[in-house]
This record gives C-alpha cells, structure tokens and sequence, in this order.
C-alpha cells in the first residue's frame, strides 16, 4: 500500500474554484511522479526505526530514519515530531540504532501518543545550521507529507545539545512549517557562531518552545545559558524554561520534564494566518507570511536594538573529533579542529587513539570526562595515544576562558513588525529592504483593495487576484495543505526614501 498525503492535504482547503480544480485533479498525479522526494510503496512496520534516503541541495544523498506509531492510520492527521540529534560536526553522516525508539526520552512516548517521528542525520557539511543541512530537514518533512497524513498543524522540531541549537536555528530562520520547539542543552548563537548564519532573539516570538539546561553541564551549564534565555524573553520569545539539578551534558534528565514536554505538545498547534508577525533577518528568510528577500544597509529608520550579550566559556575543550563508530578501547581521532586549541598545537591526527590521560587509562570518551572533572580552563594535562602502532605521550594546555558575542554579528538586519485587518497591512520596518506579503483568501478579501502602510506610508493600494499556477506552485514547494497561498505583494522600500528623506529637513544621517 502507498501512502499518498495529497487526499488529506486537499479536504480542508477552502479556495475559489480555479485554484481547487488543480489542488483536486492534479496534484496527486504530480506527487506520484516527483522525482525529488520518493515514495514508499510498501506498509511500514509499525514502532519499527526505518531507514531511507533524500537527495540533499549539495547533490549528496543521505539517509535518515522515520518510525510510525502502533496507532497508525489515525482517524484524521497524525502530528509528526522531527528529531534532531546532537554531535553534527563529524565527517561521517550519523547512524541510528533501533534502541532509540525505547531508550531516548520523549521518542517511546511520542510513538505512544501516536506521533510520526522523522529522524534526520547530520554531519560536517549539512550541519543542522547550515543551509544544506537545513533544507535537508524541510525536505524529509516533505517526505514524510507525501507519504502520510501529516497534521500541517501540528509539526514540531526538537534535540539535544547540537539538536536544540539546530532547533533555535529553525526558528529564527524558518519557523514557518512548524508549531513550536524543543531544545534541550543547547545553545541559541551555534548557528551564527559556527556556521556565519544570521539569527535573531525576536524571531523567536512567532513560535513557542520549551527549553531546558542543567546546572553541571560542561557545555552549556544553566548559570551561562539561563541569562540567555531571559534575554531572549525580553525580545518577545515564548519559552517555557527548565533549569534542572545535578546533571551534566546528559539527557538522561529528560524523564523529569517529560510530563511538560507532553503538556506542551498537546496544547501547541499553528494558526494558520497569524495577525501579527515580528521578524529580524539578516539573510533572505521568512516566517509564514512575511518574506525579506534583501537588506538595503542604510539607512537606518527604526528601532534597531540588538538582542545580544557577551557570554564567557569555561569549557574545557580538546578539540577532535571523535569516531563514535569506533568500538575498541580508547579513543579514535576522526579530525582535528583548526584553531589554536589543545589538538592542534599537539599536532593530534585523523587515526590516533587516545588511550590515555592525566596518566591514567582511557577506554572511552566517558573515562576523559570523568578524568577532566576539578580541572579548570588553562589547566596543564598530559595524554597518551597510539598512531600506528607507536606510543606517544604530550603535554599541552587547556585554553584560558574565552569570552565571546551571544552572537557575533557579521551585518545589519531588518526588523520588521507586521499585522494586518480587514484588509490592511501595517508594517514597521527598522531598515529599507525588499519583502514579499503572501496572501489567502482567509487572510483577505480579495474582491476588495488592499493597502499597506509601512512607516505611516501607504506603499501599495491595489487589487490582488488569485492566481492558480501561484496556488500550484506554492503548494508544490512546501506541501502545506493548510495554507496554500494564492498571490503575493512585492515591496520594495526603497521607495520610501524620498520622503523620509522630506520628512528629515532633506538628509537622513548615516548610520555607524
């Protein structure tokens, strides 16, 4: 049997006549014959991890995994749950084992519950953050539309340490698919910090979340991350905060929240057609209705204050890589961070094994964390390995505490505050740039003008009519039943210089 998505895409949709015509005859003929995003076209074992494999925008294919719940079909949709893992900076794409669907909190429940989850695998190169790992994910997300009845409303997006930071990242720079997150010990700048993206606290309004750190966490303790999210709070974000107890960069705390997180869930839907919208982008991005497709750098005409803060790390850090395929005593090096950090300057290779430290025996990765415990940063250590059969003994230094930018910013960004009413759309805009205003009919009155002021400057007033192959498109590219959106309004306000510049006595001052 074939799950075909589309019959349930199309029951709810309420368009004109023209645009339903093709959602209704077309549309399951084009997803059988996508060549992009395959179909299964067997019944898939229930509570079963499977695997299969996308074409990601490098031209690379890779696997992920999905698991239906002993539920399945359901009656109507089925929310789905897109599981991030953590340790994306490997060469090697991550492998999963069948034990996570019972032993990684809140994954048993979730399939209990009756949850599709989706698990993408990342790796160097299509990190969670960067944009091929991104679009990695919206594409197994589409996938997972094709081939079951996804809720459109009711998708959702979460990890652990790297698969929380993957988390904050989609949020900030492409919520628009999903109702709300989960990031358990991660950390809100890993897109920016280590993958040059551009986010921003007040994108984070649009979505709820959940977000949790423990207090003994050598990556992201909660006495470093909790003024984080605060901070992010106070640009507007919705989070639910977790600051738990006696635990280190382990999820194995995860139980006690669990009762939350589902509290969280199952209370947690996406309106459609939010009235109100805020928005700061540094790169062309967007968020349900609202596009920012380029940035005009000056001048500045609004409110531009940066949500940031300057953050100091005490993380000990080695920094290799390790292979965590590797199952032998030690542990195997897979690649070297650059930089002037402790592996480096001891000249560690892809292929040594570490089997020792501070002179004492290592088995695993486990023994080196427990053997690091008490030491501080810029602490002297000695370790032993192994490169071909030859043993070696170094000593080096941990690197003194590194204080850095939340977000170290590389550009300017716009924020942009968005509504709309009876057909009015009010925006302000911190900066001039070019967006894009995508309408419904249950946004809209289409018989009827639409105006948008932006800055107390009317800037369009006109009609907008529905456009089929707009519709067609729309739906081809996200899947997104719930909202197929049927034309769009192209601004470009640089128009609004002139008289900005009237207004302003004739010069408008550059901004630093």
């Amino acid at each position: 049997m074939k799950f075909i998505a589309a019959a349930f895409l199309i029951s709810s949709i309420a368009l004109s006549p023209a645009v339903f015509a093709w959602v209704g005859t077309e549309s399951i003929q084009w997803l059988e014959n996508t060549e992009s995003i395959p179909l299964i076209d067997f019944q898939p074992p229930r509570d079963t991890l499977l695997m299969e494999t996308i074409m990601y925008p490098d031209s690379q294919p890779r696997h992920f995994y999905f698991a239906v719940p002993s539920s399945f079909p359901p009656e109507g949709e089925a929310p789905l749950f897109i599981y991030l893992h953590g340790g994306v900076s490997t060469t090697d794409l991550r492998t999963l084992e069948p034990e996570i669907l019972h032993e990684w909190c809140p994954i048993p429940r979730l399939l209990e519950e009756g949850y599709l989850v989706a698990f993408p695998c990342g790796q160097m190169g299509s990190a969670w953050w960067d944009p091929v790992g991104e679009e990695g994910i919206l594409r197994i997300l589409r996938w997972m539309k094709l081939n079951f009845p996804v809720d459109d409303s009711r998708v959702f997006v979460g990890g652990f340490s790297d698969g929380a930071s993957g988390s904050f990242s989609l949020m900030m720079l492409h919520p628009s698919d999903f109702a709300g997150y989960l990031a358990f010990s991660g950390h809100p700048g890993v897109a920016e910090l280590d993958g040059g993206r551009s986010t921003y606290f007040p994108s984070l309004s649009n979505r709820p979340g959940i977000v949790s750190h423990s207090d003994l966490d050598g990556l992201y303790p909660s006495g470093l991350m909790a003024p984080a999210v605060a901070l992010a709070e106070s640009a507007g974000a919705r989070i639910e905060y977790y600051e738990i107890q006696g635990y280190e960069h382990d999820a194995a705390y995860l139980p006690l929240i669990e009762d939350e997180i589902f509290a969280f869930l199952n209370r947690t839907s996406r309106e459609p057609f939010p009235p109100r919208i805020v928005w700061e982008a540094g790169e062309p991005s967007a968020c349900d209705w609202l596009a920012v497709d380029s940035i005009v750098p000056w001048p500045l005409i609004g409110e531009d204050r940066d949500y940031n803060m300057i953050l100091v790390s005490e993380r000990l850090q080695f920094g290799f890589y390790p292979d965590w395929e590797y199952e032998g005593d030690g542990v195997l090096v897979s690649g070297v961070v650059d930089g002037d950090i402790p592996a480096a300057r001891l000249g560690l290779q892809k292929g040594d094994i570490i089997t020792g430290f501070q002179g004492s025996d290592v088995l695993s990765l486990d023994d080196i964390g427990e053997l690091q415990s008490g030491m501080a940063p810029g602490d002297s250590f000695s370790i032993t390995l192994d490169r071909g059969g030859e043993r070696l003994s170094l000593r080096d230094s941990f690197n003194p505490p590194e204080y850095y930018w939340l977000f170290p910013r590389q550009g300017v960004s716009v924020r942009i505050r968005a509504e709309y009413e009876d057909n009015v759309f009010r925006l302000s805009s911190s900066r001039l740039c070019r967006l894009r205003i995508l309408l419904h009919p249950e946004m809209v009155d289409l018989s009827d003008e639409i105006t948008v002021i932006c800055n107390g400057y009317t800037v369009f007033k006109g009609m907008v009519e529905e456009d089929a192959n707009y519709a067609e498109e729309c739906f081809r590219s996200n899947l997104d039943g719930d909202r197929i959106y049927v034309n769009e309004i192209m601004l470009d306000l640089e128009e609004l210089l002139p008289p900005l510049i009237r207004e302003a006595g004739g010069v408008i001052p550059a901004t630093p």
